[in-house]
């Protein structure tokens, strides 16, 4: 019997295949396990250590070199991660400790901040857009467990769905986002939030599980608390 994985659950959503895929033998693969169920939104095992599990292996090993650097070091820290997370991915504005089960899946925009004690469980693609900001103890969930089904969850059977966090998104302490969820641009969603459905642009949510409590309008805008020539500075997003 496989032992499960300790990962927390996800509602449905979205499927979604990776930007790409670890290396495997699939002729040494059963056919419910492995990187193609998984990367479809499949129910699938991945324990099977010649391919998920070997991939998990690498991507803690080069973790633990991130960590340890223990933000002493950034250039060096964005290399590491720049070996395992999506091609493409601009990671200067991590903070350590993180924790990232797979990288190959998640992919960080231009000028992303992900501060202390991020946790991301990636077995679907995670994307976060530009300039997002997450604060500390913030979890991105994308595994989803059987709810109903004991055995089959005692098993180890699994189950991805994708989490998309657009442009400008700024994620409270200790959010959780849970698979199948897309949080559009500018939104922002108060500390301790458990976010489980779609939020839209520009919205504020909070509450468990996470709920729309009002549009974020341009004539609240905090800059009209600054001195005048200190607004000036700040350069709108046209399409924000």
């Amino acid at each position: 019997m496989n032992i499960p994985s300790h990962h927390s659950a996800s509602s449905s959503g979205h499927q979604s295949t990776g930007p790409c895929r670890p290396d495997h033998n699939s002729s040494e693969t059963p056919a419910w396990t492995g990187f193609d169920r998984m990367a479809a939104g499949q129910w699938h095992l991945t324990e099977a250590p010649e391919t998920l599990g070997r991939q998990r292996l690498k991507t803690a090993a080069a973790l633990k070199k991130f960590n340890d650097l223990a933000n002493t070091d950034p250039r060096q820290a964005a290399d590491i991660l720049r070996s395992i997370l999506a091609p493409g991915s601009q990671p200067m504005g991590v903070h350590a400790p993180c924790q990232i089960e797979y990288g190959f899946h998640t992919f960080l925009d231009e000028g992303v901040f992900l501060n202390y004690n991020t946790v991301i469980l990636d077995s679907a693609p995670v994307r976060i857009g530009a300039y997002s900001m997450l604060a500390p103890n913030c979890q991105l969930l994308t595994i989803n467990h059987p709810v109903h089904d004991v055995a089959m969850r005692r098993a180890g059977w699994e189950q991805a769905k994708p989490i998309t966090i657009g442009k400008d998104v700024w994620l409270g302490g200790g959010v959780t986002v849970l698979g199948g969820v897309t949080i559009g641009d500018g939104a922002v969603i108060a500390a301790g939030a458990i976010v489980n459905r779609d939020i839209p642009p520009r919205t504020l949510a909070a509450g468990v599980p996470a709920r729309v409590i009002r549009e974020l309008q341009p004539d609240h805008w905090e800059r009209q608390e600054l001195p005048e020539a200190a607004r000036h500075t700040i350069t709108d997003d046209p399409h924000l």
